[in-house]
């Protein structure tokens, strides 16, 4: 007679598991499935191009006043990165060009334009068409001249082609996907002919008498690294002796309004400068 009892029991729970019946309903969602008993698809947000603490070129206006740091830092942003570019080998003459351990690239077959010089880690001893797309893997270097430089690289062969209108920064670029060298050149130089107010300590000045004219420079710094200068400004004119005693007695703060150039021997130049609370 036990044995019945629990033959029974054992049946029913068969009977009720097989049915669905129970504490579920079908209508049950489980965490990752839709009502239907499809699998939804958890979307992640990118992350932010220019995250917290960085600065977003499209958001600084000269009204806006930036640290002598934040834009040495945003201007050298790419400085040490890997990149990897898409472009067309330049020929001087002729439709092939004959890679040792450099070459020029740029944005379309028989263009003079040179975006970028190319430094091969080793001989490449390669031919390349001037008409065929080349693509390069390599560590963005910085230039006084104000050129792009692409040393360390290789070229990568069966690359994938290069998207258009392809949207990064230097803060989440992996390195790996392909750039058109033109749209790259855009990114390096998106903060030159930009007019900003930026905020430094006042490190020196100087002025220098060439066949050009007379040139005075003011040098902003850090408050909290005194010594190491960031900005280097060409003022529109000479400072007043007075006021160049105010910015000895106070020299912290102080905003000059300038347009950007290019390096300046390891700052970040700017042109055009005038003091703005001194």
């Amino acid at each position: 007679m036990k044995k019945i009892v629990i033959l029974f029991i054992l049946t029913v729970f068969l009977v009720l598991s097989c049915s669905g019946t129970g504490d579920l309903s079908d209508n049950t969602d489980v965490e990752g499935t839709s009502g239907n008993g499809e699998i939804e698809e958890v979307t992640e947000a990118p992350p932010p191009l220019y995250p917290e603490g960085t600065l977003d070129p499209s958001a600084i206006t000269a009204e806006t006043p930036i640290s002598a740091v934040a834009l040495y830092n945003a201007y050298f942003a790419w400085k040490d990165k890997k990149v990897t570019l898409e472009g067309y080998p330049y020929v001087f003459y002729g439709d092939t060009f004959y890679i040792e351990d450099q070459m020029k690239l740029v944005a379309e077959p028989e263009s003079d334009e040179k975006l970028a010089e190319i430094t091969f880690s080793e001989l490449a001893n390669v031919t390349v068409r001037a008409d065929e797309p080349i693509t390069i893997s390599g560590t963005v270097e910085y230039s006084w001249t104000g050129r792009l430089g692409i040393i360390d690289a290789v070229i990568v062969k069966d690359a994938a082609p290069a998207e258009q209108n392809y949207e990064t920064s230097p803060y989440v670029y992996n390195g790996e996907v392909p750039i058109l060298i033109s749209e790259f050149f855009e990114m390096f130089n998106i903060w030159k002919g930009k007019e900003v107010t930026v905020d430094g300590y006042y490190h020196s000045s100087t002025t220098s008498t060439t066949s050009y004219g007379k040139t005075i420079r003011v040098d902003l710094a850090d408050p909290e690294d005194t010594y190491t200068k960031y900005v280097a400004c060409e003022m529109v004119e000479e400072i007043p002796e007075e006021i160049k005693d105010k910015m000895m007695e106070n020299r912290e703060g102080t905003q000059i309004r300038g347009i950007i150039i290019e390096e300046k021997f390891d700052l970040v130049g700017l042109e055009n400068c005038e003091l703005i609370n001194r």
